[in-house]
């Protein structure tokens, strides 16, 4: 069986000042740098956390500056296709107006010469019914 003597009783201390040794030698700095990296690593969650929401925030700001943009640019569209619409028909109000300002002119002149060329029938007439009178008579 197991004798229990003095080599035991220096075994178990050797033991626990082996235990105790690697304690302050390698567990507790282990530990330390553990707690160290955990740290650090918890740093480093919580700054990509604030990351993320900051890119996510500058997403949103994009989105919504995208979306304001569309809105102003669908606005300066429609401006600018009323100006437009406006400038067209004033440049045709003006044409309908110079083609009928042409038109009554052109009238004008062709009443002014059917006159001219009546008046010159007339005489003409006056003068032929003369000459045809006379004609009758004499002949």
């Amino acid at each position: 069986m197991l004798d229990l003597n003095i080599t035991m009783l220096f075994q178990l201390v050797n033991f626990f000042v082996a235990i105790i040794v690697l304690n302050f030698l390698l567990i507790r700095p282990i530990r330390e740098i553990i707690k160290k990296r955990n740290g650090v690593i918890s740093d480093m969650t919580g700054e990509a956390d604030s990351f993320e929401s900051q890119a996510a925030q500058r997403l949103d700001n994009y989105e919504a500056e995208l979306a304001r943009a569309r809105q102003e640019a669908g606005k300066a569209r429609a401006a600018g296709r009323e100006a437009g619409q406006a400038e067209q028909q004033a440049i045709v109000g003006n044409a309908q107006q110079k083609a009928r300002e042409i038109l009554d002119e052109t009238r004008r002149k062709l009443q002014d010469e059917a006159s001219v060329t009546l008046a010159a029938l007339r005489d003409q007439v006056g003068g032929l019914s003369d000459k045809l009178a006379d004609k009758l008579i004499k002949g």
